[in-house]
């Protein structure tokens, strides 16, 4: 962008000719002087375009992230704003929380252009007609814990109790019902399932004895740790691979302003790079978002993800048609769907054969 701004000014100073102040009134020489500016300015763009990847259509373009959890598994986006990598490609980015499957129907009604959230909440979504697609992904693998207040020490004294997610259709619902699944525990009928809003408030909930169990990942698990909560299950252990957070956009978006979400795509991969790369740096991006400042709680979730996360963005197809064999119990026609209709790899496809990918890394 320096150039682009500055290289009319420097070639004029470079180049000054006096005979050019005593014809300057000239209407032959103002126009010939015109056009000069506009070619160095023109070819300065177009070097812009090529050096930087972006076009002034990106520059100009503002958007609206919708991320859907206070966890650090959403650390990419914030990485990609908090690091200038965003600003780089020339974005405009204003970064909002907005709980769980709620970020998905604003994305659908256009009230943001991004969102960052659950493959289960993304599913259910095009499963119901929604014209939406999965462009990039941080984690490939269902993760979380349940916990439980101290004196339940065993699954099966949930029987009779109440256990706490974030919403209905969110990553935290389908972690409840394969955990249930997996003790033999019948959904509604022996453990009662009490939507709360987000994580941090299952936390709260379990505290205050609202709820007997919940559902948490990092910083919440080692939150519920403190308070002498028991680990019933970790749900890490069945090594899942699940898509669980994503970035989607709608195909119409896609299709208006691909440019744009091309350069999304490339500040996010540099955002999840910087995570891996700089620890201290991601301990004050996490402390900014989740409102966390306690080093133990930073440290066990930066531990936790950077041993999961993705460093190439790309989906899991089979992540996808794990969460669409879960979904076909109840509804029948996701047996039918395809998981690569989920997707949009082409601008990952695009970036990587470019040699993004393998310079930002060997760097």
């Amino acid at each position: 962008m320096d150039s682009y701004h500055h290289a009319p000014t420097s070639f004029a100073r470079g180049q000054h000719d006096p005979a050019l102040d005593l014809n300057q009134n000239k209407p032959g020489n103002i126009t010939a002087r015109k056009s000069g500016w506009f070619f160095w300015k023109s070819l300065a763009a177009a070097l812009a375009t090529i050096f930087f990847g972006f076009t002034a259509e990106v520059s100009s373009q503002p958007i609206k992230l919708g991320y859907a959890a206070l966890s650090s598994g959403q650390i990419a986006a914030w990485m990609a704003k908090e690091g200038g990598y965003l600003s780089k490609y020339g974005i405009e980015a204003e970064l909002i929380y907005i709980p769980a499957v709620a970020a998905t129907q604003a994305l659908i009604a256009g009230e943001i252009q991004l969102a960052q959230v659950t493959g289960v909440s993304t599913a259910g979504a095009i499963l119901a007609g929604a014209d939406v697609k999965i462009i990039a992904s941080s984690l490939n693998r269902l993760t979380g814990s349940i916990y439980a207040l101290p004196e339940i020490k065993t699954p099966e004294q949930l029987k009779g109790k109440k256990l706490g997610i974030s919403r209905f259709g969110a990553l935290s619902d389908t972690g409840a019902a394969l955990f249930l699944e997996r003790f033999g525990l019948k959904r509604g009928t022996d453990v009662a399932i009490i939507q709360l809003g987000g994580l941090p408030e299952i936390v709260t909930a379990l505290q205050k004895g609202l709820v007997d169990a919940g559902f948490a990942n990092p910083p919440q698990r080692s939150q519920a740790r403190r308070l002498g909560m028991t680990e019933l299950f970790d749900l890490d252990t069945l090594n899942i691979e699940l898509q669980q957070t994503c970035v989607t956009v709608t195909a119409k978006y896609l299709r208006e302003r691909r440019p744009v979400v091309k350069a999304f795509v490339q500040a996010y991969g540099e955002g999840l790079h910087r995570f891996l790369t700089d620890r201290d740096f991601s301990f004050r991006v996490m402390k900014k978002y989740l409102r966390v400042d306690d080093k133990e709680l930073l440290e066990d979730a930066y531990i936790f993800y950077s041993q999961r996360i993705q460093k190439i963005p790309y989906p899991t197809l089979k992540g996808i048609k794990f969460i669409l064999d879960e979904m076909a119990q109840k509804q029948p026609q996701a047996r039918k769907a395809a998981p690569e209709s989920f997707v949009d790899l082409s601008l990952l496809q695009e970036i990587e054969q470019s040699g993004f990918f393998k310079q930002l890394w060997k760097s």
